[in-house]
C-alpha cells in the first residue's frame, strides 16, 4: 500500500469510461508491497480507493456478489 514519500511503480493498468467519469484501474507496487488503486475522474474531481494485495479477493467477492444481485 502506499507510504508517505513512498513512490510506486505502474504493472498493469485499465481505464474506463463510464457516463461522465473516466476510472482507472491500476496494479502498482512500492516497497510496501502490491495494491490495486482505482482513481475516478469526473469534472474536476479526482477520488482514490487504494486496496492492499492482501484484500483483493475479499474486494472481488463483495463485487462479484453486487454485480450478480446477490447482496
Amino acid at each position: 500500500m502506499k507510504r508517505e514519500g513512498a513512490k510506486s511503480q505502474v504493472l498493469s493498468t485499465e481505464k474506463l469510461h463510464i457516463e461522465n467519469k473516466t476510472i482507472f484501474v491500476d496494479l502498482k507496487e512500492n516497497e510496501g508491497g502490491k495494491f490495486l488503486q482505482i482513481a475516478e475522474l469526473s469534472n474536476d474531481r479526482r477520488s482514490t480507493v487504494v486496496i492492499p494485495l492482501s484484500g483483493l479477493a475479499a474486494f472481488m467477492e463483495v463485487l462479484q456478489k453486487i454485480a450478480g444481485g446477490t447482496f
